[in-house]
This record gives structure tokens, C-alpha cells and sequence, in this order.
């Protein structure tokens, strides 16, 4: 049931949305259009703005009824997300965040960080690398991009520029983290491809991605479903999905682990490098009396980068 809530420019609606597809989002009510709705999530005050085709009918019609309650924004000035840019965003969404430090952004319902040079050449290409991370309580946009900090290093980032993205694995709409297998990673795979698409500096033969525990094990899970889109992969603590040896046989991949992690065992990845034993494509190293945050450790060897770069499609 909507209540009224007050704060700032006027009022605002409290009340829970509905998707088509029956997805739910406790939110407050801001301002609307004629084809979308603005509203701020409960859990972290984020604002978003929804087109109305994705609600149901309920909703729009609450809408209809109510979208004069709220003050109403002037189009230009409302945010927009990765999917619905503004007129003369849509060849290159991209381009604008490239700013030389992190900026947050969203794909859909799927938030994100990313990093570029302020001085990337537009007429060049250059690797893009999706960095996956961990399981975490923290659902804050902006906390999950240390998995890739390493690269922006002065010196390294002028050896090796590249295009960081670092998504946040969260179920749609707010809560806990499903694991990279289910839809975030299905969206951090629509985010590479549509990025591969609209920002022409992306070279699509350097499509790398990498992770450490939930994301080590996401790593293999999405080289596993898209093999001809990524050109490598790091995988940090992680685990392996039945079957993937026989996608990973053509997937250059460098899986690490510490011996004594007791919480992500080994057995899985040990497992996985001896059914790839002869393959030349698959490197696997294991740190004696090492546990599981062995992040650090990997991404201070000189050679894990050169490794990296020097990979194609």
C-alpha cells in the first residue's frame, strides 16, 4: 500500500513495483513521463529510472493516476541507464565515462565501475578486461572494483592501458549476491558484448576477464558459456563447472590457488589442471601453506600481466 513520504523537491510515494516478469522493487515514487517513471530503492536510496513498458499493467496505471503527486523533472536532467541513452548517446554511451579515475554506472538492472585513461587514443584499441568479485554483503556500487585496482597502477597502466569494468553481482532490484552463474553474469556478458559494439576502442580480439573466489568461479563459468568472447582468463580461489575442461581445452586460462584454503578447497581446480594436463593452453599455479586471499600475491608477479596482454582471439 503507497504512503505518502515527504522530502525533496515535493513528495514522494512509497510503494512496491511489479515488473512483467513479476520481479518486485520497493521504491519511493519521484516523477514520470509519458513513457517512464523515476524512483528512488528503499535499500540504498539509489535513484532509477524505469520505462514504463517494463512494469506491469497495475503499475502503469497507478502511474497514470498518480504521476502529477510528485514533482516532475525536466527530461534532460534525469539519469539514464546503460540501455536507454539519451538522444545522440546511443552509438557511444561509453565513451563519456572514460575519465581517467573510476565512475559508476549501470547496464540495466546491473550496476558498475569503470576505468580509462583520459588520454586512451579514440583511434586505437585497446584490451578490455571484466573483473569479477567475491561473495560479499557489501551491495555498494564502486566497493567491488579492488579485484582490478592493481591494473590502474601509474606505471603498469602506461605498459599495458586498458578498459577496466568491474560489476556488481546482486540479484535485480536490491538484495544478496546469486553468484556470477546465474543473471548478473548473464548481464556482465551483455554489458562486454554491448561495450565490444558501441565503444570502438574496444579491441575485441583482447576481450579478457578475471576473478577471485565467487568470481574465480564465475571466471570459468562464463569462459565455459562464451568461449569465442573472452581471449583469456584469470582465475584466482575459484572452482570449476562439470564439463569445462572440454571448452577450456581452446581458452587460454591461468587458475591459481593456495594450498591450505579451507574456504574454496583446491580439489576442484586440481581436478580441472589434471584433466588439462596436456593442454598448452592451461597454466595452473598452487602456493604452498597459502589460504584463500591470495589476490594480492598473484597480481605482484610482472609475469601474470605479460601473460595476460599477450593473449588473442
Amino acid at each position: 500500500m503507497a504512503g505518502w513520504v515527504v522530502g525533496g523537491a515535493g513528495q514522494s510515494l512509497a510503494r512496491e513495483w511489479v515488473a512483467v516478469d513479476g520481479r518486485k522493487l520497493q521504491a519511493d515514487f519521484l516523477s514520470a513521463t509519458d513513457a517512464e517513471v523515476k524512483v528512488k530503492r528503499t535499500s540504498d536510496g539509489r535513484e532509477l529510472t524505469i520505462r514504463l513498458e517494463q512494469l506491469s499493467d497495475a503499475d502503469r496505471k497507478w502511474v497514470a493516476e498518480n504521476k502529477g503527486k510528485a514533482g516532475e523533472q525536466p527530461a534532460a536532467a534525469r539519469p539514464r541507464l546503460g540501455l536507454d541513452p539519451a538522444p545522440g548517446e546511443a552509438e557511444n554511451p561509453y565513451g563519456k565515462l572514460l575519465t581517467g579515475k573510476w565512475e559508476l554506472a549501470e547496464f540495466r538492472e546491473l550496476p558498475y565501475a569503470i576505468f580509462g585513461g583520459a588520454d586512451l587514443d579514440p583511434s586505437a584499441k585497446y584490451p578490455l578486461i571484466l573483473g569479477l568479485h567475491g561473495k560479499s554483503d557489501n551491495n555498494e556500487n564502486g566497493e567491488q572494483k579492488g579485484i582490478l585496482s592493481s591494473f590502474t597502477q601509474e606505471k603498469l597502466y602506461a605498459e599495458h592501458p586498458a578498459i577496466l569494468v568491474a560489476p556488481l553481482c546482486f540479484q535485480p532490484y536490491g538484495g544478496t549476491g546469486g553468484g556470477w552463474s546465474k543473471e548478473p553474469g548473464d548481464l556482465a556478458v551483455r554489458l562486454v558484448k554491448d561495450m565490444v559494439k558501441k565503444l570502438p576502442m574496444v579491441d575485441a580480439d583482447r576481450v579478457y576477464v578475471l576473478g577471485h573466489s565467487m568470481g574465480g568461479g564465475g571466471t570459468l563459468s562464463l569462459l565455459t558459456q562464451e568461449p569465442r568472447l573472452f581471449a583469456a582468463g584469470i582465475v584466482i580461489a575459484g572452482w570449476a563447472d562439470a564439463g569445462a575442461a572440454k571448452v577450456l581445452k581452446k581458452v587460454p586460462v591461468w587458475a591459481f590457488h593456495g594450498s591450505d584454503d579451507d574456504v574454496v578447497e583446491p580439489g576442484s581446480i586440481q581436478k580441472l589442471a589434471k584433466s588439462l594436463e596436456r593442454s598448452k593452453l592451461f597454466k595452473y599455479t598452487e602456493y604452498p601453506g597459502e589460504g584463500h586471499g591470495i589476490t594480492g600475491k598473484v597480481f605482484a608477479d610482472p609475469q601474470v600481466y605479460e601473460w595476460l596482454f599477450a593473449q588473442k582471439s
